[in-house]
């Protein structure tokens, strides 16, 4: 046994012992999160409260099942094996082990040993070309809303923010979105805006990208002669989203002075144009968005507590996506549905797949749809048969980014190879050397599908380009 021994206290020897159980908030998740060749395959979540085992293996969807402790997962993956993947439960973690399957199991990009069991509180796992995503503590059982048949996130602690956030909306409460650069706070803000049933229109202002000496009459609006330049009557942007979503994107840079007048136009519900003498009533919902600590700004002087306490009900955190790696399945699929012909045309080679998957994208969502559109598009050029395969070198990843993510993969052959299968991994390590690594290429010269070739590179233990 490596990676450390293993705890003699179970879970069920804790419970039966008479101690609290895990009460269900805490309870772990299992979440299968894309299959390489097959990106049809919704991702699906399973709550692991009161499981001891889980058992992973190639099956009908319809096999998956639990059995008192014992969940059966079903993979629909031909590169899975009919006993594959076991995983125990211990204490707050888990030990995830091999059950001698064809292809091996990696965790976090690292091959399992034979014999092996890792102990681990979250981890990608990698069955087959299947990835799924185990995580040991999870705050809270919430399902989160849909969009399209679809959960917005697996992320119970954000599923439960979704939730209140909508609410809000609802009944036209003013809301503040909170979130690192680029983790879709704007997407999130139509979504409010869609589902709180509004009539009008959503208007969306970056306070950060307007000059300061305009931003008023930007939001406000003028009225003719209000100032040099103002040669016309202006509306402004908060009575144009009148019984419809104003989104004020990057509000903790707004100018302090402004902000008294904001927080009055709020409190109100009225506007006074630049140069104008009355007051014109608005129904407008308000979403405001920032990457700052707000509190923090408060402290500074910056921004205004008061103005902070009227957007700030229940702020809406959006976490990082290194923290929700979990909805990496869901994302990539709503990202590439987009795309013409959507999720049927493409695939990943699983070396692909797994650089994404694994890669800590410090840009957030913005990155993930920036890379995958990239991918798409430079896979487009060597479409086979009407399919697009999006392999490593596709994926607009800088060296070091890539070295940083395959540093810990480790994929030596699952077991000792015959004479044979040592001629044949030989064979196609020249073949991949002549053709630059292109499995297409060497598919075509053995007279093989593709998908044969990758599941023979996969059993013998080569890699796409051998050193």
């Amino acid at each position: 046994m490596t990676q450390g021994e293993r705890p003699q206290e179970t879970w069920r020897a804790r419970r039966s012992a008479g101690r609290a159980a895990e009460p269900p908030e805490l309870a772990p998740t299992l979440v299968k999160v894309l299959c390489a060749h097959d990106l049809r395959q919704s991702p699906v979540r399973h709550w692991l409260d009161g499981c001891e085992e889980i058992r992973v293996f190639r099956g009908q969807p319809g096999a998956t099942r639990k059995d008192g402790g014992v969940l059966s997962v079903a993979l629909d993956d031909g590169y899975a094996s009919t006993r594959h993947l076991l995983v125990r439960r211990a204490a707050d973690a888990f030990w995830v082990s091999d059950e001698g399957s064809t292809n091996g199991t990696s965790v976090d990009g690292r091959k399992l040993e034979r014999g092996e069991e890792r102990r681990v509180q979250t981890a990608l796992l990698e069955v087959g070309q299947t990835f799924l995503h185990l995580r040991s503590r999870v705050r809270g059982a919430h399902e989160a809303p849909t969009v399209d048949g679809e959960p917005m996130t697996f992320n119970p602690e954000f599923a439960l923010a979704l939730a209140a956030a909508g609410r809000l909306a609802r009944r036209s409460h003013d809301l503040l979105i909170t979130g690192e650069t680029g983790v879709g706070k704007e997407v999130i803000a139509r979504w409010l805006h869609r589902i709180s049933g509004r009539r009008g229109q959503m208007v969306a202002i970056n306070c950060a990208a307007v000059p300061e000496h305009l931003l008023e009459a930007e939001l406000f609006g003028h009225q003719k002669g209000a100032f040099s330049g103002a040669d016309a009557d202006r509306t402004g942007l908060i009575r144009a989203a009148h019984e419809g979503t104003l989104l004020l994107d990057e509000v903790g840079d707004m100018p302090f002075a402004l902000q008294a007048k904001l927080l009055r136009a709020l409190e109100d519900r009225r506007v006074r144009p630049l140069g104008g003498e009355r007051e014109i009533p608005v129904d407008v919902l308000v979403i405001a968005a920032t990457h700052h600590d707000l509190r923090a700004r408060v402290a500074e002087g910056k921004f205004r507590a008061d103005l902070l306490g009227r957007l700030g009900l229940l702020p809406l955190p959006i976490p990082p996506l290194r923290e929700r790696r979990e909805d990496l399945g869901l994302l990539i699929r709503r990202i590439l549905l987009e795309l013409p012909g959507g999720l049927e045309r493409i695939q990943f080679e699983v070396d692909a797949l797994r650089l994404l998957l694994l890669h800590p994208w410090p840009l957030n969502v913005r990155e993930l749809r920036r890379i995958l559109l990239a991918a798409v598009d430079l896979a487009r050029e060597h479409e086979e048969q009407g399919s697009v395969v999006v392999g490593p070198q596709h994926l607009p990843l800088s060296k070091a980014e890539v070295m940083a993510v395959q540093a810990a993969s480790m994929a030596p052959p699952a077991a000792e190879l015959s004479t044979e299968e040592k001629q044949l991994r030989d064979r196609l390590v020249e073949l991949l050397e002549a053709h630059s690594g292109n499995v297409a290429a060497v598919a075509r010269e053995l007279g093989k599908p593709r998908t044969h070739v990758q599941r023979l590179m996969a059993r013998l233990g080569v890699d796409r380009k051998p050193d």
